[in-house]
């Protein structure tokens, strides 16, 4: 039986919507796509999600791809992006009560050294018994290195695992050691129904 539920975090738990943020910072159209694609660059933002390099030097390549007179908003959204990561409707909720009714809950996410270091000013985190994120151990999801990482630092068993993700593909890595998937599409609702009706949790949550 499902015992423990592990959840991504970005579009899972929290939208990470890369234009949402640096329009926080930045109100001009022209030079918030120009910011987007060289702070998000998909190839270069992986990298960094391993943590192959630090935030710092994520900084000094982001400013080589930029005007001069865009290195100061680059920098603030780099120093502040991970303020505007809003909560996705109801998963909060659901993590609250899923403790209560008596599931483990677990971050496996890929996600910067940036993050990192300011995780603790993200309050929805405390709602976890745990986490492990790619760049504390250097790999990525759907590498099964990560997922076992997480298995063994909080002593779970792979089958009395589901975990939560927006991409096949990382479904896939975590199917692959016997863990339980649920592709999520952005419905907190459907996710809830699923726990309470599906023959594999041990636990209804309401």
């Amino acid at each position: 039986m499902i015992q423990n539920l592990i959840f991504d975090f970005g579009n899972v738990i929290i939208r990470f919507d890369p234009e949402y943020i640096v329009s926080q910072t930045v109100s001009d159209p022209e030079e918030r796509a120009i910011l987007t694609d060289a702070i998000f660059e998909q190839k270069r933002f992986e990298s960094y999600d391993i943590g192959l390099f630090s935030p710092e030097e994520h900084k000094e390549h982001t400013r080589r791809l930029l005007p001069e007179a865009l290195h100061e908003k680059s920098d603030k959204i780099l120093d502040t992006w991970y303020k505007y990561l809003p909560v996705i409707c109801g998963m909060d909720n659901i993590v609250r009560d899923a403790k209560k009714a008596g599931y483990g809950v677990y971050i496996l996410s890929n996600i910067n050294r940036e993050f990192l270091e300011n995780r603790h000013k993200v309050e929805v985190l405390s709602l976890f018994d745990g986490a492990r994120f790619s760049s504390e151990i250097h790999h990525i999801k759907p590498d099964p290195v990560i997922y076992q990482s997480l298995l063994d630092e909080y002593h779970l068993k792979a089958e009395e695992c589901l975990f939560i993700d927006d991409r096949q593909i990382n479904i896939n890595g975590g199917e692959a050691l016997g863990i339980k998937g649920y592709l999520f599409d952005g419905d907190s609702k459907k996710l809830r129904e699923f726990i309470n009706t599906s023959e594999d949790m041990a636990y209804k949550i309401g």
